[in-house]
C-alpha cells in the first residue's frame, strides 16, 4: 500500500482552499460533490503530497458529527491498495475496525473505497488502485 493522500476535514471549503492556496498548494482537482457521503471533497497538491478537503454539504453527512467534535483538521490517510481484498482482510486481523462498508468515490473517478479505524491510529481510507 502506498499513501494517495491526506483526508483535511474542513468547515468553510472555499476559505480553507484560499488558506491552502497561500502556503503554495494548487487545486488538483475541482471541487465535486460526494452525493453518497454528502460531502464537498477538493484535492490540492503541492511538493508531491496531496490533500484532500472535505466539508459536509448537509447536517446528516458521515463527517458532520467529525466536523462538530474535531473541527478544521487533518483527520484520516488514504492508502492506495492493489489488492483491497488482502488488504482490508488483513487489517481486520490487525485490530482495525470497518467503519464503512466498501463503495465507489465520486471523486476519485469512482475507485472502490472503505474507511477503517484502529485503536491507537484513528482512521485510515482504502483506496483500490
Amino acid at each position: 500500500m502506498k499513501v494517495h493522500h491526506i483526508g483535511y476535514l474542513v468547515k468553510k471549503m472555499e476559505k480553507a482552499e484560499e488558506a491552502f492556496r497561500k502556503l503554495g498548494y494548487v487545486v488538483r482537482q475541482e471541487t465535486v460533490l460526494d452525493e453518497f457521503r454528502q460531502v464537498w471533497i477538493c484535492f490540492m497538491e503541492k511538493d508531491g503530497y496531496v490533500i484532500e478537503l472535505v466539508s459536509p454539504s448537509s447536517k446528516e453527512s458521515v463527517v458532520a458529527g467529525l466536523m462538530k467534535k474535531l473541527g478544521n483538521t487533518a483527520y484520516h490517510i488514504c492508502y492506495e491498495t492493489d489488492s483491497m481484498e488482502m488488504d482490508l482482510e488483513r487489517l481486520l486481523q490487525e485490530n482495525y475496525v470497518l467503519c464503512s462498508e466498501r463503495h465507489e468515490a465520486v471523486a476519485l473517478e469512482n475507485r472502490e473505497v472503505c474507511f477503517l479505524v484502529h485503536p491507537y491510529l484513528g482512521m485510515i481510507e482504502l483506496l483500490e488502485a
